[in-house]
């Protein structure tokens, strides 16, 4: 039950953090920033509300970066009607990277205490 609300409340920060993005350009170097720092975020939140990470968090961490940053992509250019930019998906590639990666560490350090007690 915790995972699930773990999720949602990742969801939630994917969401918001849309909304923030979107209103920002995917060009230079901010979208490499934008991808790591979302990913740390999200995974991050869906760790600390889970209490921990699962295999199934972790992946859903993972797609919930991917899916919030091509959502800011599509809000930074969808009033002149075009493609969501290149910017965006290194960005979401980037950011679903960085979450799996994050969750996957703190995956370790929970079942490693786990082992310790």
């Amino acid at each position: 039950m915790r995972q699930a609300v773990a999720v949602v409340a990742g969801a939630g920060a994917a969401v918001l953090g849309a909304l923030i993005l979107g209103e920002y350009e995917f060009s230079g170097v901010l979208p490499l920033v934008m991808g790591v720092l979302f990913g740390l975020a999200v995974a991050e939140v869906v760790t600390w509300v889970g209490r921990g990470a699962t295999a199934v968090s972790s992946v859903a961490a993972a797609a919930l970066t991917a899916t919030g940053l091509l959502v800011a992509g599509w809000i930074s250019v969808h009033h002149r009607h075009e493609a969501v930019p290149v910017g965006a998906w290194t960005a979401a590639a980037l950011g679903a990277v960085t979450a799996a990666v994050r969750s996957r560490s703190a995956r370790r350090r929970v079942s490693g205490n786990r082992r310790a007690r």
